[in-house]
């Protein structure tokens, strides 16, 4: 009953920015520009440039051992790859980057001089990275219901533990502009098997216990994808595309917007965003005018997305009259419950 409820919940839930078929009852309504309006090239949303460099090890042993810094590059790379978030830069071709932003970290300051190949570059460390194997011992027990014996053979159980520290640099200016702090965990468990002898049930008779994994290096880079997979969010909503009022129209009390953002942007319905407002505002004490920016109103995509626009719905109706053509949409992230809940069945079945 609390699965056919829960299920009921999400595709209600799915269905709550659909649009359907008055579509195309909906009519084109006037729109106030702002003072801000953007520009061509504006509106084309030129994705950012963007190089990810090897993480440093820091010379812990588990981590050189296999390979973390560079395996946690590559996650954060299919994190901003597969959703759309911007153009990747062959690291390789930014060594010199790398060794600048090594000595802007040294002396705290510093600026990249020399040639421009990327708009941000995402860099970091490892602070830990371990490894540790345990040895649980079998046990056999009767089973009053089915009349049995039941015998869980003894096993092995190795984990890895990752954390560090993941920034993102603007360039040319070398400035730190997010810094996000990461951990994961991962788990696996193998009976223990034996080199010779005779198994009956439970009992070893003669043999000998083959000796556990001292290493596992695809369980420390599955921890540290499980790392990166938890800050997800933080990047994606760092990078999030941006994009602009396009048009409004309206049916009854609902209005419905356009946007310059769509499928070829990662877009996809029930997305998340916030509109941004740009005013200008006079500084009390200088008496110059200043760029003012605030959250005017939220809302979702609608199902109606093309490859270039998409059409959304806005969460509270009165703040969508403050709406002006060209104000700017900001794409925003949050974690899934529902992955929390797929995270945690997956971890107990690794035990």
């Amino acid at each position: 009953m609390k699965l056919k409820y829960l299920a009921t919940l999400l595709v209600l839930t799915s269905c709550s920015t659909t649009i359907g078929g008055d579509f195309v009852k909906y009519q084109k309504q006037f729109l106030s520009k702002t003072k801000f309006m953007p520009t061509a090239e504006n509106i084309a949303g030129k994705a950012p440039k963007i190089v990810v460099f090897e993480f440093d090890e820091n010379n812990i042993e588990v981590a050189q051992q296999s390979d973390l810094g560079s395996s946690v590059a590559n996650d954060v790379e299919n994190v901003i790859s597969k959703n759309r978030l911007g153009e990747l830069v062959d690291r390789k071709a930014a060594t010199k980057l790398q060794k600048e932003i090594s000595l802007a970290e040294m002396n705290k300051t510093g600026a990249y001089k020399g040639p421009i190949v990327a708009d941000y570059a995402v860099s970091g460390a490892i602070s830990n990275a371990g490894f540790t194997s345990k040895y649980s011992n079998g046990s056999t027990y009767y089973n009053p219901q089915s009349r049995q014996l039941v015998t869980i053979p003894p096993k092995y159980t190795y984990s890895s533990d990752v954390a560090g520290n993941l920034k993102v640099y603007e360039l040319p200016s070398l400035s730190v502009v997010e810094s996000i702090e990461f951990k994961g965990k991962k788990s696996r468990s193998e009976a223990v098997q034996q080199d010779g002898g005779l198994a009956l049930g439970g009992i070893q008779i003669g043999g000998k216990k083959v000796e556990g994994a001292k290493r596992d290096d695809s369980l420390v880079r599955k921890a540290g994808d499980d790392a990166i997979s938890e800050i997800e969010v933080e990047i994606k909503n760092f990078f999030a595309k941006k994009g602009y009022i396009l048009e409004k129209r309206t049916l009854d009390n609902k209005a419905i917007f356009k946007i310059s953002l769509g499928s070829l942007d990662g877009i996809k319905q029930n997305d998340k965003f916030d509109v941004i407002g740009q005013y200008e505002t006079e500084n009390a004490i200088t008496n110059q005018i200043e760029i003012e920016r605030r959250i005017i109103a939220s809302g979702s995509v609608s199902e109606i997305v093309d490859p270039k626009t998409a059409w959304v719905v806005m969460d509270d109706a009165k703040k969508a009259e403050a709406i002006r053509l060209g104000d700017v949409i900001k794409m925003k992230y949050k974690k899934s419950s529902l992955a929390g809940v797929t995270k945690l069945a997956t971890s107990m079945l690794e035990q």
